[in-house]
């Protein structure tokens, strides 16, 4: 991995002398963990054209064992940073870089008061652009959080017909996946967004609108949590969907299905149809170079042809993008959404998932992980598409 994270490294730093960036100073964890692989306390230093620096709070002993990074050094208080740094730029001016969009403001308020005579700039985006290309070490990973999935979906026909709510089939997915290795997060850098595994509903439920940033949101447990799974009754003749994200070594592989006990209304299986078209024709016609707005306006033509407009990703207010790139987070670049200005590129990975929602009846699509090659999208996923029929 010390060769992996070397060239992320590199990578970023000819990004910053590109923005004429001195230096960055990198906190949250997943960026800390795609740039180190570590997720301890600690703090990591990137300066344009040196070597990085690891300042560790807690704990040193993990830090000095796992992470990938040569100079480790300990962190006693955040007073101690301007000597770090200004040793290793060997000057007190220029520019200091922060990860602006997910920085609390105490802290960007500590580090301004700690660096006055640095220019504080916003880095967030040249991380964002940077994750957006994943290496083969990485798509290895999502690869094998695609397998994880196909296995709990497998296995979801026998734990629905032992579950009599939402949160007992959930409970019992998740159990699977736990001792399948997952560490039951699924990151999103989303601010104020939770998301442990994802969403698992059941007929009515499911198209009950809330702020979840997906075309479904259900009931939840209650208010504290009000999206996902709730004590909400499994029932016959319902589809049940199952939007689980996997996790291998800290990526994510984005799947749904969707299952009945017993057998649905005929505009069901012909919306999931028209789901599964817009998934093939978007995965044919994704190659590199194409915007991906425009596949976005394919997906919307698509369905308004078959009349299915209306309740497209979500009801009543459906959110405009077909898919997401994903990664270490849930929500990454690139988006294949109304206003994307992303073009599809060799080594993305997205997770589409075209969803139709019935109100007060139920959801229907379907959501497979994608990479994105010389030659187009190749589905990771690998789990029959239609209605599962348990």
């Amino acid at each position: 991995m010390v060769h992996e994270i070397r060239e992320r490294i590199e990578r970023f730093q000819a990004l910053m002398r590109g923005q004429g960036v001195v230096g960055a100073l990198i906190v949250q964890k997943v960026d800390l963990y795609y740039l180190s692989m570590i997720d301890q306390d600690a703090y990591l230093w990137i300066p344009a054209s040196d070597q990085p620096l690891l300042m560790v709070r807690k704990n040193m002993k993990c830090a000095l064992t796992n992470a990938a990074i040569e100079k480790v050094v300990p962190l006693e208080s955040l007073s101690q940073l301007p000597n770090y740094l200004n040793r290793c730029v060997g000057s007190k001016t220029g520019t200091l870089g922060l990860e602006m969009d997910v920085l609390p403001t105490n802290f960007y308020l500590t580090f301004q008061s700690l660096f006055p005579e640095k220019q504080v700039v916003d880095i967030s985006p040249l991380i964002r652009k940077m994750r957006m290309f994943k290496s083969s070490y990485e798509i290895f990973c999502i690869k094998r959080a695609a397998k994880m999935a196909d296995r709990l979906y497998e296995r979801i026909p026998e734990f629905i017909h032992v579950s009599e709510t939402e949160m007992e089939l959930a409970a019992k997915a998740e159990a699977f996946y736990r001792k399948e290795g997952h560490p039951g997060l699924t990151p999103m850098r989303t601010f104020n967004m939770d998301s442990h595994y994802g969403l698992i509903m059941a007929g009515p439920s499911s198209t009950i609108p809330g702020n979840y940033p997906g075309p479904a949101s259900g009931s939840g447990p209650g208010p504290y949590l009000s999206h996902g799974s709730g004590f909400n009754r499994i029932r016959k003749h319902e589809p049940i969907l199952v939007d689980y994200a996997s996790n291998v070594e800290g990526y994510l592989s984005d799947q749904t299905r969707i299952f009945s006990i017993g057998s649905l209304n005929e505009k069901f299986y012909r919306a999931h149809s028209v789901m599964l078209e817009v998934q093939e024709t978007l995965a044919r016609e994704g190659r590199p170079g194409v915007r991906a707005k425009d596949l976005y306006d394919l997906a919307v033509k698509i369905v308004k042809k078959a009349g299915l407009l209306e309740g497209f990703m979500g009801y009543p207010e459906p959110v405009p993008f077909v898919a997401h790139g994903i990664g270490l987070e849930m929500d990454e670049w690139p988006v294949i959404g109304k206003n994307s200005d992303h073009v599809l590129q060799e080594r993305m990975v997205v997770a589409m998932e075209p969803k139709f929602i019935f109100p007060g009846e139920g959801i229907v699509g379907i959501e497979n992980t994608f990479a994105i090659t010389e030659k187009g999208m190749e589905k990771l996923n690998r789990f029959p598409e239609e209605i599962v029929v348990c």
